[in-house]
């Protein structure tokens, strides 16, 4: 059975199931088993740059974002060191503290990055961070995770789709499999980043 689509991923429920009725509740199996994607998975897929210039205290955080993996600005030539992330309160205190210099703080506030201190006009910013995977619907019919790792996908649906029809018996079978997965995703994700380590050291051994 080809799970090359969102069709397909939808039929492929329904055999695993054998069930006809559930057309209209299997897209919300989907959308729960993403949900529960972006909150576990992390690997090098999901990994976006986002590049750009801010001038204020605050900055929009992406519509897709997740998690940080890193966020720079640019002081001349120069980045200045990562920027550190603290609490609400912690930033509070820091710009009682420290009102102005080098911006060395962040925190996120209703859905705005708050820089401290304020970085100046025009200055350039490069934000690394895993953002999240894109919905599968009737008009995104695919996506990279669909094609990397169909099983994932299926696994998800079904643990969804047993807790919905209460299939209790049913429920750590395909919970195995879903974190059976994820685990070897990441773990792929992290072998594959250290051969890129290794790769580079040797490179730069040789010259």
């Amino acid at each position: 059975m080809a799970l090359a689509s969102y069709s397909d991923l939808q039929t492929a429920v329904a055999d695993y199931l054998n069930r006809a009725d559930l057309t209209n509740v299997i897209p919300n199996f989907v959308t729960l088993a993403e949900a529960k994607f972006n909150r576990k998975l992390r690997v090098i897929n999901m990994e976006t740059r986002s590049n750009g210039t801010i001038g204020t205290e605050f900055a929009s955080v992406p519509t897709d974002y997740l998690e940080t993996r890193s966020f720079k600005l640019q002081m001349g030539s120069s980045w200045l060191p990562n920027l550190q992330y603290v609490g609400e309160e912690e930033i509070a205190a820091i710009k009682t503290c420290i009102p102005t210099g080098f911006s060395k703080f962040y925190t996120i506030v209703n859905g705005a990055f708050d820089i401290v201190p304020a970085p100046g006009a025009g200055t350039i910013f490069e934000l690394n961070y895993y953002a999240q995977i894109p919905a599968l619907s009737v008009t995104n019919t695919s996506n990279w995770l669909l094609v990397k790792s169909p099983d994932l996908y299926l696994y998800g649906s079904l643990l969804e789709a047993e807790a919905y029809l209460k299939n209790d018996e049913r429920l750590p079978i395909w919970s195995a499999a879903w974190q059976s997965t994820i685990d070897d995703m990441m773990l792929e994700s992290q072998r594959a980043k250290a051969s890129a380590i290794q790769l580079t050291a040797r490179r730069r051994s040789f010259g």
